[in-house]
């Protein structure tokens, strides 16, 4: 399980020790994933063939997502360029959100060829198969040439 767990940027975390010395509540504190350049959240399941992740990505449009893999690395990018406006009597409501978001996730033990991709309802779900252990040789014997006078 350890190949899927995301990379971290987590350049604050120096700066809270001295104050929350705990694990726990550091990461209780810890925003950067939300008010950083990751952006959205990703849930990843694992089972005997295959790890499953789906990314929550709301409101973003199929065209607007990457997902690519170079290196061992899978990384889920997103552009955000939305506007928002109501008017309603005597009261405006306008929200804007914009920016790029992305993810990268480690992908040893991950068969890179043959993870597929599903986008529905603003949830990236994507299925990365394990790579499955070569079958073990077994020892064959070799037969040596020559002449027995030498």
């Amino acid at each position: 399980m350890y190949t899927m767990i995301p990379y971290r940027r987590n350049l604050n975390r120096e700066l809270a020790r001295p104050f929350f010395g705990d694990n726990w509540l550091r990461s209780f504190f810890d925003m950067g994933d939300v008010v950083t350049n990751a952006g959205f959240r990703v849930d990843v399941r694992e089972d005997d063939a295959a790890f499953h992740l789906e990314a929550e990505l709301p409101g973003v449009p199929k065209d607007k997502l990457n997902v690519s893999v170079d290196e061992g690395i899978l990384t889920i990018s997103a552009d955000l360029n939305e506007e928002r406006k109501e008017e309603n009597g005597c009261y405006l409501y306008s929200e804007r959100r914009s920016g790029h978001v992305e993810r990268s996730f480690n992908l040893e033990g991950i068969d890179a060829d043959n993870i597929t991709a599903d986008y529905k309802h603003g949830v990236l779900k994507l299925n990365l198969p394990k790579l499955q252990p070569a079958p073990k040789k077994e020892a064959r014997k070799i037969e040596i040439t020559g002449t027995e006078n030498a």
